[in-house]
């Protein structure tokens, strides 16, 4: 009984991950303070997180709006509205429009240097009401994948985002 109690009062207490605050110069999108942008302030995380570590291991980085999808045996990927992908480019000056990444094979590559590159999205992502949100955020690169459950709540008027772990069991 007190162990379900002291697990309880833990997981209420999860943490909610740090957010990547543009710097003083750089543009704010606003997506984590709007009510009805879940996906693209679960998608601005993501990205902040990779442009904000060091040694990042992929010099050309897209960003779709989807999951990829198979249809007729071709992945495609969706394109961000215009709006939405100046705005990314402009909070992340590193980030490449879409058209940029191609898919050859199982990799990802730009289609101007092909060099090795990583295509960002969110996928599988669902809101159980207008301020409860779940789903996978990460990239796809090198035939591999960089993905990380997420459960978001709107709090206090912004996003707040935590990542979920899953209880997967391999057998």
């Amino acid at each position: 009984m007190l162990g379900s109690l002291c697990l309880l009062v833990l997981s209420a207490c999860a943490r909610e991950l740090p957010r990547y605050e543009a710097g003083p110069d750089a543009f704010a999108t606003g997506f984590y303070e709007d009510i009805d942008t879940p996906r693209l302030a679960l998608l601005e995380y993501r990205l902040g997180q990779y442009f904000a570590q060091r040694g990042r291991p992929y010099e050309v980085i897209c960003a779709s709006q989807e999951r990829p999808s198979v249809a007729s045996g071709i992945t495609e990927r969706l394109p961000l509205e215009p709006e939405k992908e100046l705005a990314l480019l402009k909070r992340f000056p590193g980030l490449s429009p879409l058209t940029r990444c191609k898919t050859r094979g199982n990799d990802i590559i730009a289609a101007d240097t092909g060099v090795p590159a990583a295509i960002f999205d969110v996928n599988d992502f669902t809101c159980e009401t207008p301020d409860e949100c779940l789903g996978w955020g990460g990239y796809f690169a090198n035939g591999q994948h960089g993905w990380s459950y997420y459960r978001m709540r709107f709090r206090d008027g912004e996003w707040r985002i935590r990542r979920e772990e899953l209880d997967i069991v391999v057998t």
